[in-house]
C-alpha cells in the first residue's frame, strides 16, 4: 500500500502549486484520487480559488439542490462563495474513496457546528478527472424537498 501525504499550504501557494502539478499528475495511476483528495483539502480550508483551479474550465457539474447543471470554473467559484458564505464553519469529512479508472467515487458527511444551525449531511459525489482536472462533478444527497437553486 502506498501512503500519501497533503502537506497544507498557505493560500495562494496551493492553488499556484496546483496549476503546475496536475499535469505532472495526470500520468500516474492515483492521479485522479490525489486530484480529488487535494480538492477537499481545499475545501477544508474554504479556499476558493484552490478549489476552482482542481475544475477544468469547462466542468460540468451537478447537485441534487441545482436546478440545472452548472458548466465551468466561474460556476464552481460561485458554487463554493455561497457556501462558504452560508455556513462559514463547514466541513467536508471524507469517509471513502472508490477509484475505477478516470471515475472516483467519494463518501463523504458535509457538517456544520453553527448555533442553531447544526447539521450532517452524508452526500455520494462522483467525480470524473481527465488530463489532472476535474471534467465532471456530480454530487448526490437528500435535498429534503427544498426548491433548488440555479
Amino acid at each position: 500500500m502506498t501512503r500519501h501525504r497533503l502537506h497544507i499550504l498557505p493560500l495562494g501557494v496551493s492553488a499556484a502549486l496546483a496549476a503546475l502539478a496536475t499535469p505532472a499528475l495526470a500520468g500516474r495511476p492515483d492521479a485522479p484520487r490525489a486530484v480529488v483528495a487535494a480538492k477537499f483539502a481545499a475545501v477544508n480550508r474554504h479556499a476558493v480559488a484552490d478549489i476552482v483551479a482542481f475544475y477544468a474550465p469547462d466542468a460540468k457539474v451537478t447537485a441534487s439542490d441545482f436546478c440545472k447543471p452548472r458548466q465551468g470554473r466561474a460556476d464552481v467559484e460561485r458554487t463554493y462563495q455561497a457556501l462558504f458564505a452560508a455556513v462559514p464553519d463547514v466541513v467536508a469529512d471524507v469517509q471513502d474513496y472508490i477509484v475505477e479508472g478516470d471515475r472516483v467515487a467519494v463518501r463523504f458527511v458535509v457538517r456544520s457546528r453553527l448555533p442553531g444551525r447544526t447539521f450532517d449531511v452524508p452526500i455520494l459525489d462522483v467525480f470524473t478527472v481527465r488530463d489532472g482536472l476535474i471534467s465532471e462533478d456530480d454530487g448526490l444527497f437528500d435535498n429534503r424537498g427544498r426548491p433548488c437553486t440555479p
